[in-house]
């Protein structure tokens, strides 16, 4: 049980208002005392505080209203509390600061579930004090089925060993973790960005150095999104949705990738938005490109010099492949298709059809 399945119960229990809050050192020592193995709940000004544990000095609690509640209710209510805070020990959480995270977590999956993209974070979250800075968004999402899931504890150790500056990890879903990072990753601390390299340059290069020390701990396959930096108090949830989205995307069109980006997927996120039926009738009126697009070595090609802006000579360098072989693979699908992609025109039109085959393909 976590820390918001506990204050749910309690509000279940009690019918009255509840709430987790972290302290800061001086309201810890004043509300609770210090020095103490363990401390005592309290009544103040109308609320029971029952301490969950103590993080250097700050101790975080969980709070009820005590109007109306009996004697007798009062010391259900420290029991299931005390319990709590006993396990939560034995489990080392306190430690991460795992219990502020998965709070924040179940108010983000459920506005996820109603699609809320806009809340702000209530008042109530005990992590909403640190996020109103710049903090830019990871998504990752774990395929693994047979090989052990990977902690809170062991994947947190990981990402401070990455990023030097301040980082949030909130596990969402199964195999599912969000991570927040402060901007200055990118940057170093300069409001200035490098003029050499766009923020979308740097974005992916720490996206690919992440992937790799993690893949470098875990067997199994990990996928992972970013985007531009958000300030997560009011646009957290958004950006969780575009990450979530951006994945599935990655999924269906980059097979064999690992990294995904947004600003790369504009036109796959509306290919995908097409009603399958008309997908279908589309892809028909384009024309029977099933030749080429079921060729392996054929779909590569395109997928690599389209990536490549149509450029023969990087196409052939991306390849590892002589220059007149990929012009021979170029004739070749003219041949087959009618269509020659060192046209924009046509380009355009197997670059739609490539991508129209590709989500069709998987129903």
């Amino acid at each position: 049980m976590d820390s918001e399945v506990l204050r749910q119960k309690l509000e279940q229990l009690t019918g009255k208002r509840t709430g987790i809050k972290q302290l800061g050192r001086q309201h810890s020592a004043s509300l609770f005392g210090m020095g103490t193995e363990q401390e005592q709940a309290v009544i103040h000004e109308g609320y029971l505080w029952i301490p969950l544990y103590d993080n250097d000095g700050r101790i975080t609690a969980v709070w009820v209203e005590t109007e109306g509640l009996s004697p007798l209710e009062l010391q259900l209510v420290d029991y299931a509390g005390r319990n709590f805070a006993v396990a939560l020990k034995a489990t080392g959480l306190k430690e991460e600061g795992e219990m502020e995270a998965r709070q924040l977590s179940s108010w983000l999956n459920a506005q996820l579930e109603q699609e809320k993209d806009d809340t702000e974070i209530p008042d109530d979250i005990t992590l909403k004090g640190r996020l109103f800075g710049d903090m830019i968004p990871f998504l990752l999402v774990s395929e693994n089925v047979h090989n052990p899931q990977m902690t809170y504890r062991s994947l947190m150790k990981l990402l401070r060993s990455y990023f030097e500056n301040e980082v949030l990890l909130i596990p969402l879903q199964d195999k599912e973790w969000l991570i927040l990072a402060r901007k200055e990753l990118l940057t170093g601390g300069d409001d200035k960005e490098d003029e050499e390299e766009s923020a979308e340059d740097l974005l992916s290069q720490t996206s690919m150095g992440l992937h790799e020390l993690i893949a470098s701990e875990w067997v199994g396959v990990f996928h992972l999104a970013v985007s531009p930096a958000i300030i997560p108090v009011k646009g957290l949830t958004g950006s969780v949705a575009l990450l979530r989205e951006t994945i599935i995307l990655g999924r269906i069109f980059q097979v064999g990738d690992y990294i995904h980006l947004p600003w790369e997927l504009h036109m796959e996120r509306l290919v995908n938005s097409i009603p399958d039926d008309r997908r279908r009738q589309l892809l028909g009126q384009i024309g029977d490109y099933t030749a080429v697009l079921a060729d392996k070595e054929m779909l590569l090609t395109l997928e690599t010099f389209f990536e490549m802006d149509c450029n023969v000579s990087e196409t052939a360098k991306k390849l590892y492949i002589h220059r007149n072989t990929l012009l021979y693979r170029l004739d070749k699908i003219k041949q087959e298709t009618g269509a020659d992609v060192r046209s924009f025109g046509d380009a355009a039109i197997v670059k739609l059809a490539m991508l129209l085959y590709k989500v069709t393909k998987r129903k």
